[in-house]
């Protein structure tokens, strides 16, 4: 394969572009800590609400998951790029860093899937015919069953995060099972799997039904794509929000039971950084291990949280692997292939192919690899024989897809308690909300603005 010099950066949304005016001097110091959607999130309402944040993340780009990486003569999304019609939060962000409503494309919903060896595809371009299309066939129990937690989700969009009210007493009335012991065979492996597997890298069994709620909220919306990717939005945001990359934080520093700031490391060099409050912005076995030192019960309770590994692989070649009819497809228990799709509506020729669930876990990490390994299994159901593959780039995250904890909203009440217990400290993550991009800046709003009331008794409103 020829070496191609890498890409460059897609430029950021022109400097006109309305942003939040600076804070004043004197406003609170706040420290951010971790560039994932759940850090920017959480910095940008910071800003937003007249404090002065410093974000910092160990990583050379931002974006976590969803940072970009060079693809040949391009950059691509490594991590997931749909997001919801009904991602309010994150579309206004993205407003606010200049992205305009021509800048979005539909990508639909994927539907197609193996089953028996064959691939079953239902009609994409309708959410209606695509869920009749999946629950066909399912028995009368499940059927019902399902159909109830959809309208609980439908008629309160807080249930499709996490502590959810619906949710919640549902949970408490059954005992949070897992999803293999609520639902039957048909309806778990047609439609809970490639759901749980894709959103949180868990399998029907390990995922319980009082955090479903955020798995049926994304089956129930449809998806855009920004046509550029992210690299604009965050570009802007770094512009606008002082951010401090490849800079990782070792340890938190403290007066009594008070946060007083971090200590980092910046390429081997140590400093220590002092603030007002920290944000721990991370996966929540990542906040355990900068809190074990000065709360061990609240970092044993973090600690708990489940995260599953998974690898993501997005190869490009000479020709469209997938067609108009089926752009992505699903596959069954026994591949360690969760899933594989086009990169994009116009993108047939890429393909992303993420490892995750039970047979997924214990992979190579290496390009060459998880390439070889993903082909053979996509050959299977699509013909791979003509397309070239001109390039590959592969990531692996170990805390990669949280799957949450049984009866997580009583984790959550647990965590709030204890946090409140150090004082100048929030926590926000994919744990807190959920694991979509959504409820990663929901929670991280709901956890700041709670920072803001004591640092700010009469803070500046929050616009935008």
């Amino acid at each position: 394969m020829p070496d191609e010099p890498p890409a460059e950066p897609p430029a950021g949304p022109p400097a006109e572009s309305p942003v939040e005016p600076s804070a004043e001097r004197g406003s609170p110091r706040v420290i951010v800590v971790g560039g994932g959607w759940s850090g920017i999130a959480a910095a940008w309402n910071l800003h937003r609400s007249g404090a002065r944040p410093v974000l910092l993340d160990d990583r050379p780009v931002l974006g976590g998951r969803s940072a970009s990486a060079p693809l040949g003569s391009r950059t691509v999304t490594l991590g997931g790029k749909n997001i919801g019609r009904k991602y309010t939060c994150f579309r206004a962000f993205a407003a606010s860093m200049g992205a305009r409503e021509a800048d979005w494309e539909h990508f639909g919903i994927n539907s197609s899937r193996i089953e028996h060896g064959r691939i079953r595809t239902v009609d994409s371009t309708s959410k209606a015919a695509s869920l009749a299309g999946l629950l066909r066939g399912i028995p009368p129990r499940d059927l019902a069953r399902i159909l109830r937690l959809a309208r609980c989700v439908r008629s309160d969009r807080a249930n499709a995060f996490l502590a959810g009210t619906g949710f919640d007493r549902l949970a408490a009335r059954t005992g949070d099972p897992a999803l293999s012991a609520y639902f039957g065979p048909v309806l778990r492996e047609r439609l809970l799997r490639p759901a749980v597997v894709r959103m949180n890298g868990a399998e029907p069994d390990e995922t319980h039904l009082g955090t479903f709620g955020t798995n049926l909220g994304m089956l129930l919306d449809s998806f855009d794509q920004l046509t550029g990717g992210f690299d604009g939005i965050l570009g802007r945001f770094a512009a606008t929000v002082e951010t401090r990359t490849g800079t990782r934080v070792t340890g938190l520093t403290t007066e009594g039971n008070r946060i007083t700031g971090v200590r980092a490391d910046t390429a081997g060099t140590p400093s220590e950084l002092t603030a007002d409050a920290v944000v721990l912005a991370l996966p929540a076995p990542a906040a355990a291990e900068l809190l074990a030192p000065h709360h061990p019960q609240l970092a044993g309770l973090l600690g708990r949280v489940r995260y599953f590994p998974v690898s993501v692989v997005v190869a490009a070649y000479d020709r469209p692997v997938f067609g108009e009819r089926v752009r992505a497809l699903t596959f069954p228990p026994g591949s360690p292939l969760s899933n594989a799709g086009a990169y994009g509506v116009g993108d047939r020729h890429i393909v992303r192919y993420t490892f995750s669930g039970r047979a997924g876990r214990a992979l190579p990490h290496g390009t060459d690899e998880l390439t070889a390994l993903a082909e053979k299994e996509l050959g299977a159901h699509v013909d791979l024989s003509a397309p070239r593959r001109t390039a590959a780039v592969s990531a692996h995250w170990d805390r990669g897809l949280c799957a949450y904890s049984a009866f997580h909203s009583t984790t959550l009440r647990a965590l709030g308690e204890l946090t409140g217990e150090l004082k100048g400290l929030a926590l926000t993550g994919d744990y807190v909300r959920g694991a979509s991009v959504e409820a990663c800046f929901r929670g991280a709003y709901e956890r700041t603005d709670a920072l803001v009331r004591t640092l700010m008794p009469v803070p500046r409103p929050a616009s935008g």
